[in-house]
């Protein structure tokens, strides 16, 4: 059993305990804090966090750094280093790899160079518009590509498949009751938030794949955002979505793909802790190869929907999951490509909009696979339930709608691009 999961947002940042202020506590602290900024290359954010869950000590971001600053460990970065990283950052992210900065050994989180730019918009502007040149003596900056953890051998995978699936049985036989609770029939909950999520995964998908990065990761961003809201209400759908974005672009973005491993890993600490479920399983994850982590994916998620089928969970929510499960093995490349014959029947009746942003998927894959009679008629059923005066009451209406406007042209687009070819 794991305590209850701490929302971090509901803690008022200008209320701190008394120990911030008090500079014994500091002192005593000062190994513990070192060690995390220092040796350990924690980001600030991280470190505050430790430091609350494990030695109730509640200080601001800003109070770390003016402690960091009088024991001689923070460095504020100079113009002409900020430039330096900057230009070699924009190099680097058009060749597609990933940069982490090292300014005298330690660690550059990224954030300060941004708002150090913000401060700039006149340094932002020359960089941008390449009037500036990066320094080749500049010997106190190293940068490289983020190492990954350790991939597990083959050997090791079926140990860590056991260990992920204990993991999994202590988080529902410890959470059920308010998973149960909040995915029964008489749970007057309309599931916007899992719809809004959906929907803009989707959309974000479409968009950065067909190169729209910018309206791609405005659309990536709102779906992330969507996330945190299931993850702090613990949805019955939560191990699902976090796998849909663990996987949403590994086919084509892997650099993409290790930056939402990073910030789920980040929410999940953020929300839960270091010691909640969860927060392991993700961990485990991300030491596997692609292949072994979409084989394992499969294998949790089956018992996901297992364990959930105990915990007297609600026929149309069991519907729901299925249908997230077989778009995920499809998408991984288990079941093979997306036909008719794989999709389920949906009881649009039961399911309502949660079952709309389903069924909109499983037209997407359609159309991927160029099953465009089967992908009309999935829309058309879509513009049905749209129509309905009751249904436009709902919350997820206006987004259901430009879902399919989206998968109509989409529709169009990708038939006439094959009738053409």
């Amino acid at each position: 059993m794991h305590s209850s999961p701490t929302h971090v947002q509901h803690r008022s940042p200008e209320i701190m305990a008394p120990n911030a202020s008090n500079a014994d506590e500091w002192d005593r602290l000062r190994h513990q804090i070192t060690r995390l900024y220092s040796d350990e290359a924690r980001p600030l954010k991280e470190i505050v966090e430790i430091m609350r869950l494990r030695h109730n000590f509640h200080a601001t971001p800003r109070m770390y750094k003016y402690r960091l600053q009088k024991w001689g460990l923070w460095k504020k970065c100079k113009e002409k280093e900020v430039v330096h990283m900057s230009l070699l950052k924009r190099q680097r992210d058009i060749a597609g790899k990933q940069s982490v900065f090292f300014l005298q050994g330690r660690r550059v989180d990224w954030g300060d160079i941004e708002r150090y730019l913000r401060r700039r918009p006149d340094l932002e502007m020359k960089i941008k518009l390449g009037m500036l040149t990066t320094s080749t003596s500049n010997s106190n900056i190293v940068c490289r590509s983020p190492s990954p953890d350790p991939i597990l051998h083959a050997s090791s995978v079926h140990q860590s498949t056991d260990e992920l699936l204990r993991l999994l049985r202590g988080y529902y036989h410890s959470d059920h009751h308010d998973i149960a609770k909040r995915s029964h029939p008489g749970h007057s909950g309309d599931y916007s938030t899992t719809i809004y999520c959906y929907t803009s995964l989707a959309q974000a998908r479409t968009l950065i794949i067909a190169n729209n990065m910018k309206p791609g990761f405005q659309a990536l961003n709102k779906s992330l955002n969507y996330l945190r809201s299931i993850i702090e209400d613990q949805e019955a759908t939560l191990l699902f979505f976090l796998c849909d974005i663990i996987v949403a672009f590994d086919l084509w973005y892997k650099a993409l793909t290790f930056e939402l491993l990073r910030h789920i890993h980040d929410t999940l600490f953020v929300v839960f802790g270091e010691g909640h479920p969860l927060f392991l399983l993700l961990r485990r994850l991300i030491r596997l190869s692609e292949k072994d982590r979409y084989e394992v994916i499969a294998i949790i998620l089956r018992a996901a929907l297992d364990n959930l089928k105990t915990i007297s969970i609600s026929d149309s929510m069991v519907q729901r999951l299925n249908c997230h499960y077989i778009l995920l093995l499809e998408h991984m490349g288990i079941t093979g490509n997306m036909t008719k014959e794989l999709v389920p029947e949906i009881d649009v009746d039961t399911l309502g909009a949660a079952g709309m942003s389903y069924l909109g998927r499983f037209a997407e894959k359609l159309i991927l696979n160029h099953d465009f009679e089967e992908a009309y008629r999935k829309t058309d059923i879509m513009l049905a339930w749209l129509r309905s005066p009751l249904n436009q009451q709902h919350a997820a209406w206006a987004d259901l709608q430009l879902f399919s406007n989206r998968l109509k042209a989409f529709i169009e687009f990708s038939k006439s691009n094959y009738i053409a070819n």
